[in-house]
């Protein structure tokens, strides 16, 4: 008698959804980061510091393939939280550098946001939104 594989099943539920929709994401994002030819738009982190647009798209590259593989492989839960976190952790610096530190000035006429005070608060929210996205991911994963 022959035995099947061991094979795992996915469901598809909101989370699944929200698992792929990041997964696709960051390795989209990614992918934007690393090659010299495309422009990341809202999502760029700096125009001054091009090598850490690579180092950043490497990284987001690899989040998402842990994102999506993480639900086809078995991975322990320990290992699949702690990723989240160590993700959760990296999307969290990455809005810190692009938001607060490289975002905007402070000269002796006032401050100034990039590109704009409106489109920054924007881009925040949307960044925020995907922040709450990866938390919802690490509670998924919490025992």
């Amino acid at each position: 008698m022959k035995k099947k594989a061991a094979t795992r099943k996915v469901n598809l539920t909101p989370v699944t959804l929200l698992r792929i929709s990041l997964g696709v994401f960051f390795i989209l994002l990614g992918l934007m980061g690393v090659l010299p030819t495309v422009e990341e738009s809202v999502f760029s982190l700096t125009n001054t510091f091009l090598y850490l647009e690579v180092v950043f798209g490497i990284v987001e590259i690899a989040c998402g393939v842990f994102i999506i593989a993480s639900m086809f492989t078995f991975f322990t839960r320990k290992i699949k939280y702690t990723m989240s976190v160590l993700i959760l952790v990296f999307w969290a610096a990455r809005i810190i550098l692009s938001k607060l530190v490289w975002g905007f000035a402070i000269t002796s006429s006032g401050i100034w946001f990039k590109p704009d005070f409106g489109a920054w608060l924007l881009i925040l929210s949307c960044e925020l939104i995907i922040a709450t996205c990866l938390w919802i991911n690490v509670k998924a994963y919490e025992s």
